[in-house]
């Protein structure tokens, strides 16, 4: 199994800022105790009340695949549409062996 990261941007409808930073942060435990899961963090823009980040890495693809499919992941993801100005951006990251092997 390789390691995986995802960043995900999400950028609130005007108004919805602490809202959705409220949804965001709420995930935070729960899915800190899967047990999958190496890191998972929220981070609000300096510039922006409405611009939130997540940093969150997981032991495999297959811990995050299960994460997805939580209640807790199932509800955030139907409040999406009211609290978004537009889909959030998902990427994920694989980590690289060091080539110096350090």
């Amino acid at each position: 199994m390789s390691m995986l990261t995802n960043v995900a941007f999400f950028n609130a409808r005007p108004g919805q800022g602490e809202v959705l930073g409220q949804r965001l942060l709420a995930l935070v435990g729960p899915t800190r105790q899967e047990p999958g899961c190496v890191r998972y963090e929220i981070y609000r823009a300096a510039d922006s009340a409405e611009r939130w980040f997540v940093y969150e890495d997981w032991r495999s693809p297959a811990d995050f695949d299960g994460h997805m499919q939580t209640p807790y992941v199932k509800a955030f993801m139907k409040e999406l549409d009211s609290l978004c100005s537009e889909v959030p951006e998902i990427r994920a990251f694989g980590q690289q062996p060091d080539p110096a092997g350090s």
